[in-house]
């Protein structure tokens, strides 16, 4: 008996919300929304922390104006394609990270990357984030499939693709050296466990 679900199988995506809103008999401290153009500034000053832009941003800060586009690019994507980045937000109200999923090269697949704020890792949240992400998307009727690539050193990034359940790729060369690529696809047995969907307004 398994625990893993099937993105065909809208039962088991049901299940995980019930899980989710339930979350111990507490109110989920944690949520998901769309970004938007007041989220520029502090997902900038989240991007420019070091262990943060260390490997996402190949070794620099990036300027504010990628950030701004970035944002804008998720801003003017049609909601049905399940395309879009979405802020972090935790107990207070405060930004703590963003997901995010953009078209990829490949036909009819989502590129998925993350940041989190230093401080909140290692609770789960790159997991949740990134696994309500792909369950969104692959609701909408435009993406079967979503890759996500690191560097070699980049041993956090690789234990999220792995508890994501996602397959390995190609290996790819980025700035910084080479990394690798993984995919997840619809019909994919992925996670076991099956990580907590977070709210997502």
């Amino acid at each position: 008996m398994t625990s893993a679900v099937s993105f065909t199988s809208t039962q088991a995506i049901e299940m995980n919300e019930i899980r989710h809103k339930d979350h111990g008999g507490l109110q989920d401290p944690w949520r998901l929304r769309r970004a938007g153009p007041d989220d520029v500034d502090g997902l900038h000053a989240l991007a420019c922390l070091p262990p943060v832009f260390r490997y996402l941003f190949d070794g620099a800060a990036p300027p504010r104006e990628f950030i701004a586009q970035r944002v804008a690019q998720s801003v003017g994507r049609p909601a049905a394609t399940g395309l879009g980045m979405w802020i972090l937000e935790g107990p207070t109200g405060q930004q703590a990270g963003c997901v995010e999923l953009r078209p990829h090269a490949a036909p009819r697949s989502a590129e998925l990357t993350y940041l989190l704020e230093p401080d909140h890792r290692g609770r789960g949240l790159a997991v949740r984030m990134a696994w309500t992400a792909i369950v969104h998307v692959f609701r909408s009727a435009h993406i079967d499939a979503v890759i996500a690539g690191a560097d070699h050193p980049n041993v956090a990034s690789f234990a999220v693709i792995s508890r994501l359940g996602m397959r390995f790729r190609k290996e790819v060369q980025y700035p910084l050296g080479a990394g690798a690529e993984y995919v997840l696809h619809r019909d994919d047995p992925g996670p076991t466990p099956v990580p907590v969907l977070l709210p997502l307004a």
